[in-house]
């Protein structure tokens, strides 16, 4: 990243991500406008993260591109766009008795501890621990966030 580099958002049509990418990076092996980056997350559907010296730059290089929607007024700060690159902990890293946290779906927010693990799925069955009795659940691992190593 050098000195004078900016984050653009860009909206696009949800899916078409990585299509709109391979169509700029094609546009650029022909012309090089200052266009330093581009970026699919994906977590963050609907939109790609473009790096140039200036919002002219991606304006007019993203311009009849097809599949390209719009883009969100101003710049986005390195920060912000370090959160969407935060690894998310892997079916490896759980292990039976782990106490995790439920971060999506309708358990979301409650804890659990783990009773049994599938890494072939990336699964987990947990059992609630605010639950009046004993309910085992069986949750994607992407849906836990590991809270106390047992």
């Amino acid at each position: 990243m050098s000195e004078e580099s900016k984050f653009f958002a860009i909206r696009i049509t949800g899916g078409q991500e990585h299509v709109v990418a391979r169509l700029v990076e094609n546009r650029l092996a022909k012309i090089n406008p200052g266009l330093y980056s581009i970026l699919v997350l994906e977590n963050l559907k609907g939109y790609i993260i473009v790096e140039a010296k200036s919002a002219n730059i991606v304006y007019e290089t993203l311009s009849g591109i097809k599949h390209v929607r719009g883009h969100i007024q101003g710049e986005i700060s390195l920060n912000d766009i370090k959160n969407f690159l935060v690894k998310k902990p892997s079916v490896e890293e759980l292990s039976i008795n782990d106490t995790v946290e439920i971060i999506g779906g309708p358990f979301k927010g409650i804890k659990a501890k783990i009773t049994r693990v599938d890494y072939d799925r990336q699964e987990a069955t947990v059992i609630l621990l605010d639950a009046p009795y004993q309910l085992p659940v069986t949750i994607d691992a992407n849906y836990l966030r590991l809270v106390q190593k047992a």
